[in-house]
């Protein structure tokens, strides 16, 4: 700019029209990264969330079933096995099996389930009262 006049030059103009946009496309490039780690992270949660309910659904579940010793265990097995894919978490078992000990008493319950894509297996053992056996 010269000394006598007064206003700017056509090129200090497009050279500030320039930068302004360069500055203003780097900002919207950022704010469009910055919301997508946020839905990720949205999601990472909301995932973690989910899986960590089922887990404790499962296990008070598990928690519950009392079967007598003297009882057979299957029908038991089956009932909470049909209830687990009933509730609210049916959707997302892939499968249930039952844990047995060596005398081949039922001691919980494995289930696995996938959400989001993630496979997640829950163990679950029933509550058990130790019986003394006094033949040993």
């Amino acid at each position: 700019m010269k000394q006598n006049e007064a206003g700017f030059t056509l090129m200090e103009t497009l050279l500030s029209v320039a930068i302004i946009l360069i500055l203003g496309s780097l900002l919207v490039v950022s704010s469009n990264a910055a919301i997508s780690g946020a839905s990720q992270s949205f999601k990472a949660v909301n995932t973690a969330v989910t899986l960590t309910r089922i887990d404790r659904y499962i296990r008070n579940r598990a928690d519950s079933v009392h079967i007598p010793y003297w009882a057979d265990s299957t029908r038991y097995i089956e009932a909470l096995s049909a209830e687990l894919f009933q509730s609210r978490i049916g959707t997302y078992i892939k499968s249930i099996r039952a844990i047995f000990d060596h005398r081949m008493s039922a001691r919980g319950i494995e289930v696995t389930y996938i959400v989001n894509n993630h496979e997640m297996r829950t163990v679950a053992l029933f509550p058990s009262i130790i019986i003394v056996d006094t033949a040993q």
